[in-house]
């Protein structure tokens, strides 16, 4: 069996190396990654493909997808793993007509997709969890998690991040006043997302010091184990989070807002670290309700369900009978263009 993994984005990897990790371990075939256009200098454990040419070579009889788009020109069943749990966000539930398979991370994305494929019945939906989120049971101690820790007290740390979209962000908002709270016993990471604009990053990064460190990972989990509370807006980190049940401090969200403290002025943040730090309990019940409906898989064993989910789908021949797949020109043809050498 041969696997591809798709990465057009810096984030992807985090949610694909789990997978990778599995396929290797248990030596179930072939593994490669494909690397797009503005992702081929990052440095990745495994062999990696940067052409269609390669791609055909290799002829995959899996290509695993933590986005929208697939070259329908590509061999292989395309399977659609996602690239976060925030299934409010505009398109998340967009059929593009390219995916054979949809696993999914919980029990609610199951019900609405469940609902696509009845739909239009070309494609198959199963429930497997995130693979992304499998590395979360290597901190299940607290001391683990802060041994990589580079701050010179022990006070709390808090991390900050935010989304990239222009129209949610916080960082415009909320970096200014983190910069007046640099005198408090507060340690801060802040870790931004890969498309965020190049002005804030370089505005936040005048801030480092003793106590505020900007982190430029691809894998945010340290980060969240490492951490006494998240800080962020409408970001679906927010409900990766939610798997530490630890407080969480959102600005100006508009889902799910009880997660935590959900702030409307820059001004609040102090004071909400503050309650939170007294009574990180509060929204502790919320937030576990939340973890069922979106991801209640805590064993870190989502990529093996999901590769074990596609190799029965094969083994069954499960796919047989559903409707042919339609994306339409237009798709094709951006994908055409978005993946030519």
């Amino acid at each position: 069996m041969k696997f591809l993994l798709l990465v057009t984005k810096p984030y992807s990897i985090g949610i694909l190396e789990p997978v990778y990790q599995y396929l290797i371990k248990s030596s179930l075939g072939e593994v490669r990654w494909f690397l797009g256009k503005n992702v081929q200098n990052q440095q990745l454990l495994g062999i990696t493909l940067t052409t269609n040419e390669e791609v055909h070579e290799f002829n995959p009889d899996v290509v695993l997808v933590p986005g929208n788009v697939v070259p329908d020109f590509w061999p292989g069943i395309k399977v659609q793993i996602f690239h976060g749990l925030g299934e409010e966000k505009k398109g998340h539930y967009r059929i593009t007509g390219f995916f054979d398979l949809y696993c999914t991370p919980g029990p609610h994305m199951t019900q609405k997709i469940n609902a696509l494929e009845q739909k239009h019945k070309s494609f198959l939906v199963k429930e497997t969890g995130w693979p992304k989120l499998d590395a979360i049971s290597q901190y299940s101690s607290s001391e683990k998690a802060h041994e990589s820790c580079q701050f010179e007290t022990n006070d709390p740390i808090i991390l900050y991040a935010p989304t990239f979209s222009p129209r949610y962000t916080s960082a415009p908002a909320l970096i200014p006043q983190i910069r007046s709270l640099i005198d408090k016993p507060l340690n801060w990471l802040i870790k931004f997302h890969d498309l965020m604009d190049k002005d804030l990053v370089k505005m936040a990064k005048k801030l480092e010091c003793e106590n505020i460190k900007i982190v430029e990972s691809n894998n945010i989990i340290p980060l969240m184990a490492e951490s006494d509370i998240l800080i962020a807006d409408t970001s679906s980190v927010t409900y990766e989070y939610l798997l530490f049940n630890k407080p969480i401090i959102t600005y100006k969200s508009t889902t799910r807002i009880d997660k935590g403290l959900n702030i409307d002025l820059p001004e609040e943040i102090f004071g909400a670290i503050v309650r939170s730090m007294e009574d990180p309990n509060e929204f502790s019940e919320a937030r576990k309700s939340y973890l069922a409906d979106l991801h209640p898989y805590t064993d870190g064993k989502s990529s093996e369900r999901l590769i074990e989910t596609i190799l029965k789908i094969i083994r069954e021949n499960q796919l047989t009978g559903l409707k042919k797949k339609n994306p339409g020109w237009v798709r094709k043809r951006q994908a055409r263009k978005q993946f030519s050498q």
